[in-house]
């Protein structure tokens, strides 16, 4: 069982291939991302204009997201390979610590299957295709793990400063790092393998909190907004017994983690080897928390995802002794790794039978907001509302540079969304204001210029959508009403 705290110089040759592949398949990606003809959802663009301010917090997650994508963005300009820059990056950083840390678990060839596992599994595939706050979360999971686990066998006051550090950053992508450090203590309770001593949990605790403090402070002077978003959005279909939610959501880790790695990982919890207790203790947390949540409200299918960082460990183990479900599963890892990225590129006109574009999610909003941007230059218009956050995520991302101006129209009540918090319409009286509207008519007191179509290929396919010039005062009217 390798004992070091990296991958050793003379790393044997599976490993060796494996980091090439790891290596190679994130080129890959690179290179399609550039390729891609999606536009940016909704998230996408959110995240990219939270980092147009790089404040410490915004409506519904923590703020390193924005940071990463300001950064990219500065490096590959405002373009959708810009903002989705990072996100394969960090998926292979992400396979490599998964494969040093199986490396310290268990042998050189599981540990290789582990890194594998991982950047091959469909949820890999698809963040890399995207950019999403579950990206930056695995990479941090992944390395707080590493340090906790080389801190175990040996005390170390600066690979304590680098648990802090990945806690630290874990929690600013996004809460769920909450699980990952119950999942961590546990593992520390049954396993004197990832026991730290008090003295470095106080330093990686002081540094872990030094970086999540501003963010805390950032909520608590909003009025805890996030904290209410992730109650509402956890408790969407009201609290009770859902056992059909908690058997889906188990489900849909087959979709999450694959077909076949996901089956490989409940095989590998039954009697696990000792150094890999706690690593089946991590996953388990992480993956029962949600599934409770799933049990008792709602969960998605991505909101235990964290599980795989030691999931992927777990299943390689097993099908480590089981070579040709291992080739099988690999197999279909790649082929989807290398399927999905040419169906973005190459696929946007597809659709199944009469059914809506496969990829309607991520097309069309350019061509709603650029007709938006149009109707409020040729009538003197400076702002752009709108009520639906869709909406003002693609205004906001398409409008940038032109000197026109996003807001959330009035709204009574607690925020729905980042711009009802940081974007209202404060627009002076009399201002010339441009509506866009999705299904429904504007107010009666919208007397102005004004424009009706009906959405094409795309996200909003077949629906009305509605423009009309206005001003500020009609928009107070109507919520008023």
């Amino acid at each position: 069982m390798l004992k070091s705290t990296s991958l050793p110089k003379a790393a044997p040759d599976c490993l060796q291939a494996a980091l090439l592949a790891i290596a190679a398949l994130t080129l890959w990606r690179l290179g399609m991302l550039a390729a891609m003809r999606t536009e940016l959802w909704t998230d996408e663009s959110q995240y990219w204009l939270w980092g147009q301010s790089l404040s410490f917090g915004a409506y519904s997650k923590p703020p390193l997201i924005g940071w990463l994508i300001r950064a990219t963005t500065e490096v590959a300009g405002n373009t959708p390979f810009g903002v989705r820059l990072a996100a394969p990056v960090l998926h292979g950083v992400t396979a490599m610590l998964v494969m040093a840390l199986a490396a310290r678990l268990t042998n050189a060839r599981v540990a290789a299957l582990a890194g594998l596992t991982y950047a091959t599994m469909p949820a890999a595939t698809l963040g890399a295709m995207m950019m999403t706050t579950d990206t930056p979360l695995l990479c941090a999971i992944a390395a707080a793990l590493l340090m906790q686990h080389r801190l175990a066998a040996r005390a170390s006051t600066g690979d304590a400063v680098l648990l802090g550090l990945a806690l630290g950053l874990g929690f600013l992508s996004k809460h769920a790092m909450l699980f990952a450090m119950a999942g961590m203590a546990m593992a520390a309770l049954v396993s004197p393998a990832w026991r730290i001593t008090r003295r470095d949990a106080t330093i990686a605790g002081a540094v872990a909190l030094l970086l999540a403090l501003p963010n805390l402070l950032w909520i608590a002077s909003h009025g805890f907004v996030t904290l209410h978003h992730l109650a509402e959005d956890g408790a969407a279909q009201g609290f009770g017994l859902h056992l059909s939610g908690a058997v889906r959501f188990l489900a849909e880790q087959l979709a999450v983690m694959g077909p076949l790695a996901f089956p490989a990982f409940l095989l590998g919890l039954h009697a696990p080897r000792p150094p890999l207790r706690g690593a089946v203790t991590v996953a388990l947390v992480i993956l029962g928390i949600v599934t409770l949540q799933a049990l008792t409200s709602r969960a998605l299918a991505n909101w235990g995802v964290g599980f795989t960082v030691t999931g992927s460990i777990i299943a390689a183990h097993w099908l480590e002794r089981h070579r040709a479900v291992a080739l099988a599963s690999l197999a279909l890892g790649a082929a989807v790794a290398i399927a999905l990225p040419l169906i973005a590129t190459f696929g946007t006109g597809w659709r199944i039978g009469d059914g809506p574009l496969i990829l309607s999610r991520y097309l069309g909003r350019a061509e709603v907001s650029r007709r938006a941007m149009d109707f409020a230059t040729r009538n003197g218009a400076a702002v752009i509302v709108a009520s639906d956050r869709g909406l003002l995520a693609d205004l906001s991302w398409q409008s940038h540079g032109s000197g026109l101006e996003i807001a959330a129209i009035p709204h009574d009540g607690p925020p729905r969304h980042h711009w009802d918090l940081a974007l209202p319409l404060t627009a002076a009286p009399g201002t010339l204001v441009v509506l866009l509207m999705q299904g429904a008519e504007p107010p009666a007191c919208a007397t102005g210029p004004s424009g009706h179509w009906i959405a094409g290929p795309g996200f909003a396919e077949g629906r009305q959508m509605s423009l009309v010039l206005t001003t500020p005062e009609c928009l107070t009217e109507a919520k008023d009403d």
